[in-house]
């Protein structure tokens, strides 16, 4: 989650654009002492759609009632007028892209997960650093934002989707899972550990993001389990850190809820071209 509280998301300012005809779009990179597990800012939004990429490490996107997480080569589309903010784990390199309307080949009106190929985020970054004539530069951002706008190919759109609640009542409930997944206390423990009712508590999970606290519980620990074995992580290992006893129960918890075991995950990963040149 974040520091933030939901006044905070209500009070966030809209900035306006940054972007300056005839130029079509403008990056920004956030790296060296920007980095870390705090929320870059508090939440604010863009009078422009905003791409949030990661470049190295991962990335967390912070909306009202849901994180991303973003491996590198990976982005999402945050509309215009969207709140939000970021943290960036250790060592990352985060980008952020903006887009005016005006620019746009398709509509931005909704978060959407895309692929940032090798060679758009180079070129992205060639754009931010060094001069180039005005002609051929808003060439190069016009072919970059039509290959920017294409969906996900694959059915790992939603994989790095994490809703949240909104009710301040479980924030630091949430919080604390978020923190650490693989955390062996019951439901029923964690949530007395908050002062919180488990009826309570499950009442405003099911209403706030539609299921119950349980099975968001373990999402959240199957999107860490997901990027620790991609990352390199056996299996096992990535199993107890997530708080599984055994191999078995987290594979097949695994393939409950995205439809292939963890073997199968990391080989359709490995093997895709399109993902293979981002792990870095």
């Amino acid at each position: 989650m974040n520091a933030f509280r939901q006044s905070d998301w209500d009070a966030s300012p809209r900035y306006p654009s940054n972007v300056e005809a005839p130029y079509l779009m403008s990056t920004g990179v956030v790296t060296g002492e920007d980095r870390g597990a705090r929320p870059l800012s508090p939440p604010h939004a863009h009078a422009d759609a905003m791409l949030a990429w990661c470049y190295r490490g991962t990335v967390w996107v912070h909306l009202r009632d849901a994180m991303w997480q973003l491996a590198p080569g990976q982005g999402i589309w945050v509309p215009p007028g969207v709140p939000h903010t970021a943290h960036h784990e250790q060592d990352s390199v985060g980008c952020y892209t903006y887009l005016p309307a005006s620019a746009a080949t398709a509509p931005t009106d909704g978060i959407r997960r895309v692929l940032v190929p090798r060679a758009v985020q180079e070129m992205l970054l060639h754009l931010g650093i060094n001069d180039m004539p005005t002609g051929p530069r808003v060439r190069i951002q016009s072919v970059l934002i039509e290959m920017l706008q294409q969906p996900i190919p694959d059915a790992l759109a939603d994989r790095g989707e994490v809703p949240l609640p909104t009710d301040d009542r479980v924030r630091a409930l949430a919080q604390s899972v978020l923190d650490d997944p693989g955390d062996p206390r019951s439901v029923a423990e964690l949530c007395a550990a908050h002062g919180l009712h488990e009826r309570t508590v499950m009442r405003i999970f099911q209403s706030d993001v539609g299921m119950s606290f349980g099975k968001w519980r373990t999402g959240v620990r199957l999107t860490l389990g997901a990027r620790l074995i991609v990352d390199g992580m056996p299996i096992g290992a990535a199993a107890h850190r997530c708080g599984y006893a055994t191999t078995s129960a987290f594979s097949a918890s695994f393939k409950e809820r995205f439809g292939i075991t963890p073997r199968q995950h990391v080989a359709g990963v490995h093997a895709d071209a399109a993902h293979q040149s981002y792990w870095r």
